[in-house]
């Protein structure tokens, strides 16, 4: 088959060995694979990225950055065939699958993070059987490469004590911070502040459901939560759950110092390097800081369902398509992040550029406040019931 192998910080498109799926396992064609934020990570900060799983004792991130790598752990494609003792969908089928593949020892692996499993920057992939789930005809399958970002969102909410009325506050909007404003959207919260210095994202953001977006340079999420909420003093206030998807040293002190006492922060963001905290301030306000990487399994499934019948309009969030030789361009342009929101690696695609397409309007729910592109001061910023 054909993949782009990254080798020595680059991508080549080159022949490849096509991955034989082992017993239990699924052999799919490739048709769309997203490029994550752990991607980038794992490109540019290798050793820390490796230093980080073996420090942590987690096998499953753990490839030899000496060998030929194939990423890309976010993919859609079709059934091409079984190994030994597995079945599902039928061939030609459309599906999505959590990127998990267990090695010859039982150990899980995770697909695109492997020498052995390569991923969807490749034609063809190998994963558990049991992790498929076929795409309904509503959805196009390569938008269905999106599940996999959205359900790190939706899944993380799942796990917090987020619900109706309950301030929130979400930190970059990329694929997964978008996908934690329509879960908080999704389970009553209000209101629903999103951050991001790109104002692509933060479009994207207001799309998804927010009530308020703000650039962070202009107007601190946290403080303008509160303002909405009703509590213009810094810091006061009902306690909030705050979602942070940056992976940026100093974030989490900062967000020790500003939040409501009683807060919930989620840290899905992964820090590359070491980080420091002041701890005793979020222990006097009884904070609660929660590192995030499982979510519910179900999680995946209600995810795709949200984006087959509409309810999240994967399109939208789509900026860019290229093929595998495109890959080295879409890394350097990702890293802009008023370039793109999500760019999907087509292997059937030709050619090397990757055109940002303009996301299409979509009508959204009503919410009781109105949608706030924000730097003003708090007094300005307290919203009228719409």
């Amino acid at each position: 088959m054909k993949a782009a192998v990254l080798d020595g910080g680059r991508f080549a498109v080159r022949e490849y060995d096509d991955p034989v799926p082992g017993p239990g396992q699924v052999l799919l064609e490739t048709a769309a694979c997203g490029i994550c934020g752990s991607d980038l990570s794992a490109v540019a900060h290798t050793e820390d990225f490796l230093k980080a799983s073996r420090d942590s004792g987690t096998t499953s991130f753990l490839f030899d950055p000496a060998r030929p790598l194939v990423l890309g752990h976010e993919f859609s494609g079709r059934v091409l065939g079984y190994g030994p003792g597995a079945n599902g969908p039928e061939p030609g089928t459309g599906v999505v699958a959590l990127p998990w593949a267990l090695d010859s020892g039982g150990v899980l692996r995770t697909v695109g993070y492997s020498n052995a499993f390569p991923g969807g920057f490749g034609e063809r992939v190998v994963v558990q059987a049991q992790a498929l789930l076929p795409v309904p005809d509503s959805l196009p399958l390569a938008l269905a490469a999106l599940t996999e970002p959205l359900a790190v969102g939706f899944g993380n909410v799942a796990r917090s004590s987020a619900g109706p009325g309950t301030p929130a506050v979400v930190v970059g909007c990329g694929p997964v911070g978008l996908g934690a404003v329509a879960a908080l959207r999704e389970r009553g919260a209000e209101p629903v502040v999103a951050s991001d210095p790109s104002a692509l994202r933060r479009a994207a953001a207001s799309r998804m459901g927010a009530h308020a977006v703000v650039d962070p340079a202009r107007q601190d999420p946290v403080e303008l939560c509160g303002a909405l909420a009703g509590h213009p003093a810094p810091g006061s206030g009902r306690p909030t759950v705050v979602v942070n998807c940056v992976g940026v040293p100093g974030m989490i002190d900062r967000l020790l110092h500003t939040v409501p006492r009683g807060t919930e922060i989620l840290q899905i963001g992964g820090v590359m390097t070491e980080d420091v905290i002041r701890p005793v301030v979020g222990i006097y306000k009884d904070v609660t800081l929660r590192m995030c990487l499982t979510y519910p399994p179900e999680e995946f499934a209600a995810t795709l369902a949200r984006l087959a019948d509409g309810r999240v309009d994967a399109a939208a969030l789509v900026t860019g398509e290229t093929g595998l030789a495109g890959l080295d361009a879409a890394f350097a342009s990702l890293r802009r992040p008023e370039d793109h929101i999500k760019v999907l690696i087509r292997p059937g695609l030709r050619g090397r550029s990757c055109g940002r397409r303009r996301p299409a309007a979509r009508p959204h729910p009503p919410r009781p406040f109105r949608i706030l592109e924000t730097g003003s001061s708090l007094c300005a910023a307290v919203m009228a019931v719409a």
